[in-house]
């Protein structure tokens, strides 16, 4: 009886640590409100030092500089009003969310991934592409 009890609470304790760790590895919390105020310039704060963009006809890697400047237009131009995560993953250390974005001109859907550089999630990827919805 006493080795199913051990047995039993090193189970939950195994599983609530995954669930923990799994929890951790998604994309961080400031973005995704960044992305539901259309807050640039704290999305701009998480962008790695290179950035695969796709945002309307800009469509490369571009630098950190050159990408908020892309973002910032993006954002003074679609006034937000909201952003819904649909979907949500990680593998290893990159972690990407998948959502709409409403604006005054219409929806997106984004993608954006992330890589830990160090404790800090950064942005690798940001597409924000016209939907048809």
């Amino acid at each position: 009886m006493r080795t199913i009890k051990i047995l039993l609470i090193s189970l939950f304790v195994f599983s609530a640590t995954n669930y923990i760790a799994a929890q951790s590895n998604e994309i961080s919390n400031e973005i995704i409100s960044a992305l539901d105020e259309g807050n640039a310039s704290n999305i701009n704060s998480f962008l790695g030092a290179n950035v695969e963009l796709v945002i309307g006809a800009k469509n490369d890697v571009f630098s950190k500089q050159q990408a908020s400047g892309i973002i910032n237009d993006f954002f003074r131009s679609n006034k937000v009003s909201s952003f819904q995560v649909l979907h949500k993953g990680n593998k290893d250390n990159a972690n990407f969310a998948i959502g709409t974005l409403k604006t005054s001109s219409g929806n997106y859907r984004v993608y954006v991934l992330t890589r830990k550089q160090g404790a800090i999630p950064l942005i690798q990827q940001l597409r924000i592409e016209s939907s048809n919805e």
